[in-house]
């Protein structure tokens, strides 16, 4: 293969390749398409060494070939015999091809292996040479696209995109925002009611460094007593009962149509409007007016139910808020 293929890049060697008319895959690699194209520039140098482009390979191809170097005057020899009848000396060949290669190498390669021993030299030929850097990259692009094409693969046997839009879908609703405030509240009244207790400690590991730590769980014997059932009772009827049944009945997505008839598709069982309005205004009466439900409750409870909200009832307030918000917003959209 010429030397000379060998050290052009990849995008020089395509061009030469496009200018020869050769055929190859855009993927192929560098010290692949240097072979092809030497080998193809040689079956067809009748034709090709008239392009301009492809000048200088053959003009190096002329100048490293042994044949057009000897003098036209030299007596021709059959097999390798001189005129004297003998062999010639291996000695002679050997140094006839570094004579060659010493001739296309750059002046401080010529120095430095004048200096530098024939056991060195031996040593160094048989050191595998690190690739070029473009073979380093193709293998890098390879490796990237193998490992993009694995995920992709693990990602849709999975099915995670179908669950991400049904979660997606699930949370797009007003029963979803109202769910989530309502999670947050019941979490802020458990820690009121069911108080964490001291279970047992986790084992040490001395092999692995790790100490003993300590469990607590809640105490659900707390669930016999008055002291978990009333403050529960208060807030699932300020936050949860009432609410609902004045949204059940106060229900405008229910409103008939001109032709007279329901649309089923964009109503409620219970207004969501009307139920935050309700939520806001009774919690306002309960936790912030001392309505105590003409004395069916008493302080201690009310304290209990606005310590365990988030924020006192205030917190429940603006929950109220953004859950009309998004009800005005969801009905907008149905219009």
């Amino acid at each position: 293969m010429s030397t000379w293929l060998s050290r052009q890049r990849k995008s020089d060697l395509q061009r030469y390749a496009d200018d020869a008319g050769l055929k190859y895959n855009d993927s192929i690699l560098k010290d692949d398409l240097s072979a092809l194209l030497d080998t193809h520039l040689k079956d067809n140098a009748t034709s090709l060494s008239k392009l301009p482009s492809l000048r200088e390979y053959y003009d190096r191809t002329e100048r490293a070939s042994p044949i057009k170097r000897a003098p036209s005057n030299a007596p021709a020899t059959a097999a390798g015999v001189n005129s004297e009848g003998d062999t010639p000396k291996p000695r002679k060949r050997r140094v006839t091809k570094v004579k060659e290669e010493s001739e296309e190498a750059s002046p401080d390669v010529k120095a430095l292996a004048a200096r530098t021993p024939r056991a060195v030299q031996k040593v160094a030929a048989r050191v595998p040479l690190p690739p070029s850097p473009a073979v380093v990259t193709d293998a890098i692009e390879r490796q990237t696209a193998n490992i993009k094409a694995q995920g992709l693969e693990l990602w849709e046997r999975l099915g995670l995109d179908d669950s991400v839009e049904d979660i997606r879908e699930s949370l797009s609703s007003v029963v979803a925002v109202q769910a989530l405030a309502f999670i947050l509240e019941g979490a802020g009244i458990r820690r009121e009611t069911l108080h964490m207790r001291h279970a047992f400690n986790t084992p040490s590991i001395d092999a692995l460094r790790l100490p003993s730590y300590p469990v607590k769980l809640p105490d659900f014997f707390e669930v016999l007593t008055g002291g978990f059932w009333a403050p529960t009772t208060l807030w699932a009827t300020t936050s949860l009962i009432v609410p609902l049944i004045f949204a059940y009945f106060f229900n405008l997505t229910l409103k008939k149509s001109s032709t007279g008839l329901k649309v089923s598709s964009k109503s409620y069982q219970a207004d969501p409007l009307a139920f935050n309005i309700v939520k806001a205004l009774i919690t306002y009466l309960v936790y912030g007016q001392a309505f105590r439900f003409w004395g069916l409750v008493d302080d201690t409870t009310v304290a209990t139910v606005d310590r365990g909200f988030y924020g006192n009832y205030q917190g429940v307030l603006i929950s109220s808020g953004i859950g009309a918000l998004v009800s005005l917003y969801e009905a907008i959209l149905k219009k």
